[in-house]
């Protein structure tokens, strides 16, 4: 307890004192990506250590030590991150969490292998995907693609997107077309019938007009 309650108070401390990653303690160990695991239970088995721990990174090897003549585990394990930056998230979260009512105590590490032993005997051999979630993956990732259009000139500087014209997007129509449309066949309707009436009143206006010139002609013979 006395080791855990020490690394939860250096953390404390850099985090209120606002230590740069530079300066903290954790970088004394930026050249090693194993830590320790202790005070687990005995009931604790590989993988719900790589499920516990995979929340702050990818594990690659994991060595759960274990007595030689039952073979159960011994309370402690080794746990190597793809990334060594992934021991400072797992420290700094998870040390002090209690499993079984057992807090763990995780720290850095230098581990070193025993004669005999070589690091890859301790490698994580996740599962491989079937073919079948392969292939779900891919249909579901599958993009939507447009039709093809084809070309219908040949001109290298023509806009790509021209043959995207002729799709039909509803979610991009302007809502104010229809009304626009409408507006301007009102429109030119009434300026056809303005014309007309002008039309109208002028030939009416030189009708007129001649009537007045016969009429003074014939004051005039008389």
């Amino acid at each position: 307890m006395n080791a855990i309650q020490k690394i939860l108070s250096m953390n404390e401390k850099e985090l209120a004192q606002n230590v740069s990653d530079a300066a903290s303690w954790h970088a004394d160990y930026k050249d090693t990506s194993y830590i320790y695991i202790g005070n687990l239970h005995q009931d604790l088995k590989d993988e719900d250590i790589l499920k516990i721990f995979s929340q702050y990174g990818n594990p690659t090897h994991l060595n759960m030590i274990k007595d030689k003549e039952t073979g159960k585990s011994r309370g402690f394990c080794y746990l190597k991150y793809e990334d060594h930056r992934s021991c400072i998230l797992a420290i700094d979260n998870l040390n002090g969490v209690k499993i079984f009512d057992r807090p763990m105590k995780i720290d850095h590490t230098y581990y070193r292998l025993l004669e005999g032993q070589n690091e890859d005997d301790f490698l994580v051999k996740y599962p491989e995907p079937s073919k079948e979630d392969v292939k779900r993956t891919v249909e579901h990732k599958k993009p939507k693609l447009l039709p093809y259009v084809p070309e219908t000139r040949d001109d290298d500087l023509s806009d790509p997107m021209l043959s995207t014209q002729n799709i039909e997007d509803n979610d991009f129509a302007d809502p104010m077309a229809g009304f626009l449309a409408e507006s301007k066949t009102t429109d030119e309707s009434k300026d056809r019938h303005r014309t007309h009436r002008n039309r109208t009143r002028h030939r009416d206006t030189e009708s007129e007009r001649d009537k007045r010139r016969k009429l003074t002609t014939s004051k005039k013979s008389s």
